[in-house]
This record gives structure tokens, sequence and C-alpha cells, in this order.
């Protein structure tokens, strides 16, 4: 699922629902696609809404290093910079680790209607004129200053998580600030029991993991799986569907029953069904 990351330059956007993300030189670039379709085909656009990067990159053309990976998640650094970003499918939010200092720089290609923070300095909130709004969170106070399309900030160390407000609603929001501080570094798909699929994150931070879950999943959830809390009406946009927010950071996901049979098209010796029975 993250081919394009290691394929040539790597520079080609990957989907790592619900974003779309490309990392190009010493920059990652974050999209939340708009979906274009005719009769022919059907594509999700890439534009470059928010892209990360250093201020004080020693070597601003150096490539990004996939350092690991794991079934529903890689970890993709950017060694110049000394930011990691933990890319897990399914997080609403994007992750990233500064050490070191690092000036953060934040640009867009549209232009900041608004910029806000907290009393704390921990939570940004942006507006820009594509109607989008943006929320950041930080692990510790950050001063973060603004042009038209460009954010700054001094030297930081900590965890920034960023995410989209996919609607204008205050509950929306406060969902987002809620979970904002866990956050997903690897995810499993393990298979524990017969018909059962089990997700597993391994999580950072205090607090729940809030995640997101596609139709499927959401018609596999376990009924009887207590450690998780659907979130029916937290809902974000995807080429898949409506993804739904999941509380949990293990899901079981269980199909019906299959029944197996077989037969032969041209009938079975009867003294070949000893030999049959002990094989089965």
């Amino acid at each position: 699922f993250f081919q394009n990351f290691v394929l040539k330059n790597g520079d080609q956007p990957e989907y790592i629902h619900p974003y779309l993300i490309k990392s190009s030189l010493s920059s990652l670039s974050l999209s939340y696609p708009s979906q274009f379709s005719n009769s022919s085909f059907f594509y999700q656009v890439f534009n470059p809404d928010l892209t990360i990067s250093a201020s004080n990159n020693p070597n601003p053309r150096s490539t990004h290093v996939v350092s690991s990976f794991s079934d529903l998640s890689l970890t993709l650094d950017l060694p110049s910079t000394n930011l990691r970003f933990f890319l897990v499918r399914g997080s609403p939010y994007l992750t990233c680790v500064a050490t070191r200092g690092v000036a953060v720089s934040i640009s867009t290609i549209h232009a900041i209607l608004e910029f806000n923070s907290n009393s704390s300095l921990t939570k940004y909130t942006i507006k820009l004129n594509n109607n989008q709004t943006w929320l950041i969170y930080t692990s510790s106070p950050i001063n973060l200053s603004h042009g038209l399309s460009s954010i700054t900030s001094g030297g930081f160390s900590g965890v920034i998580r960023i995410a989209i407000l996919p609607v204008s609603d205050p509950g929306y929001e406060l969902i987002l600030d809620r979970f904002s501080s866990c956050y997903p570094v690897s995810g499993d798909a393990v298979f524990t029991k017969p018909f059962c699929l089990e997700y597993k994150w391994e999580k950072k931070g205090w607090g729940d993991l809030l995640m997101l879950a596609h139709p499927l999943h959401v018609r596999l959830l376990s009924g009887n799986d207590c450690g998780i809390a659907v979130l029916d009406d937290f809902k974000y946009q995807s080429i898949d569907g409506e993804l739904v927010g999941v509380v949990g950071d293990s899901w079981v996901l269980k199909t019906d029953p299959v029944s197996v049979t077989w037969h032969s098209i041209r009938g079975v010796k009867e003294e070949s069904y000893p030999e049959i029975i002990d094989a089965l």
C-alpha cells in the first residue's frame, strides 16, 4: 500500500486513508482529496493542501527513508529535517515527531483566511480559502506565526498532529480534540481465530485511540467486542465510501462461517474413500 514511496524517486502520492500523502525531497504534502468521476474512470485529485518541512534544513534536496513498515502502517523519516512521520491507514490525524529543535514550516497552495490558537499554544485552527479547516495539535506549547500561505515556528521538539475538520460541526472538533493525545505508530492484521481478523495498533501518548473504519470494517466489527466504540456520526469521505470513527486499539472483524464443500467431476472411486478420509 506504500509502493509509491519506494519506487523510482518515491515522490508520487500514496493513499493513506483518509489522506493522499506525497513525499518530495525533504518535505511531506498532505491532501484531503476531492473525487472526480465520469463514465470511464474514477480518481482522486491530489492538491497539496498542507506541506510540512523544516526551515533550518541543511540539505533541502535530501530524500526520505522508509525506516519501518507493518501491515497497516509505515514510518517515513526525513533525516535532514529531524522529522519522523507515522503514516497509519485509517488515522484521521497525520502524526509527526520533531526532534532536536526543528524550526517547523507548513505551507499551503491556498490562502490562509483565519489563524487562531488556544491559550496554551497547543492547538491551532487554520481556515483556508478553499473552505477547508485544519487543526494542528502539539504535545507541548509551540509558537506559530503565519503569512498569506505559510506558517513557521521557532525550534520545537515533540509531537505534532494535523487533522482536517471534514464538516463545519463543533461536535467533530470536540471529538478530534478529545483523542488528539493518543497516536498510533504501527498496526498489524492478525488471524487469531477461524473466520476472524484482528487489527491491532501500537499506540503512544495517553487516552484512547481514534481510527476510521470503512463500510466493510463496520459491517464485520464484532458486536461482542466491548473494547471499541463506533462513532456513527463522525465521518470522513473516501474513495472506498464513508469512513466512520472507531475508538479502540484492537478491532475484531468477524465473518459468518462458510461451509467448505468439494466434488469431483469424474466421481471418486470407492477404493479411494479411506485415503481421502485419512487426508481430511
